[in-house]
């Protein structure tokens, strides 16, 4: 199989290159990422902007841009052979969990490949709360051996492309815990994620600009139920959350005057 992999903690995390060299033990292995760290970017796309793209051989290509962008530049670029028969996105250094697939560069890259007609699956390991040490290589190698040994089941539940649109009516969200083993593995619906010590940091520099940072509590707490990816993963399970790549409305508004509107 044809393999194309991104993420968003940028070419040389560990994360993706230990993917990289579990997969290429039985695939032809492409990557296109970010040349650095662009974390919680979502699914954010250039227009008309020229990005540096640097070949790392081996079929290996650092882009100074968004993951949407790298899987775009992949797909469409003209520098890899032939189409990828999946593009897996990570695996990705903390998990992807609820409502985090809204701001995740990760997520953000599978849902491009899936507009795109390509099936993807995002690939996340979660650390134990109140874990703070970093992430080695070692922590993703249970999920990447996870991913090789599962690849045919991640592509099938994308389904077929769309015959109007091309489109993938959906794409995968996998997170595991920090483990050598599983307990097993589940299907998740999404927990609700509720962010912890978020900050903005407003300071004048010597330049007489002001400037403003988000800072990251890094924590949260999530809540939704026994069968949410939260929970799964803190009970040590792999958690598979099949997610509709197309936004969604709520339908039951649809044909209704709209009331108290006016033109």
């Amino acid at each position: 199989m044809k393999i194309l992999l991104t993420n968003d903690d940028g070419f040389d995390a560990d994360g993706l290159q230990v993917l990289a060299r579990r997969l290429r033990a039985e695939h032809e292995v492409w990557i296109v990422a970010p040349v650095s760290n662009r974390s919680g970017v979502s699914c954010s796309f250039s227009i008309n902007c020229e990005h540096l793209l640097q070949e790392r051989g081996g079929h290996a290509y650092a882009l100074d841009a968004s993951p949407a962008d790298c899987v775009y530049s992949a797909l469409r670029g003209g520098y890899l052979p032939s189409l990828p028969d999946i593009v897996l996105s990570g695996i990705n250094h903390g998990g992807n969990i609820g409502t985090d697939v809204v701001y995740s560069g990760t997520c953000g890259a599978a849902r491009q490949a899936a507009f795109s007609g390509i099936p993807a699956a995002a690939l996340s390991v979660e650390r134990p709360s109140g874990c703070s040490r970093p992430f080695c290589a070692a922590d993703f190698e249970p999920l990447a051996d996870f991913a090789a040994k599962n690849i045919l089941q991640l592509k099938e539940l994308c389904g077929a492309p769309d015959a109007e649109s091309g489109r993938c009516s959906r794409f995968v969200n996998v997170n595991a815990p920090v483990a050598a083993s599983y307990r097993g593995v589940r299907f998740a619906s999404l927990a609700k994620r509720i962010y912890h010590g978020d900050r903005v940091n407003i300071v004048r520099k010597n330049d007489e600009n002001v400037y403003s940072t988000c800072i990251g509590g890094n924590s949260a707490s999530a809540f939704g139920g026994e069968g949410c990816d939260a929970f799964l993963v803190s009970d040590g399970y792999v958690a598979v959350s099949v997610l509709y790549t197309e936004p969604s409305a709520d339908v039951s508004f649809c044909g209704k005057d709209t009331g108290a509107f006016v033109l």
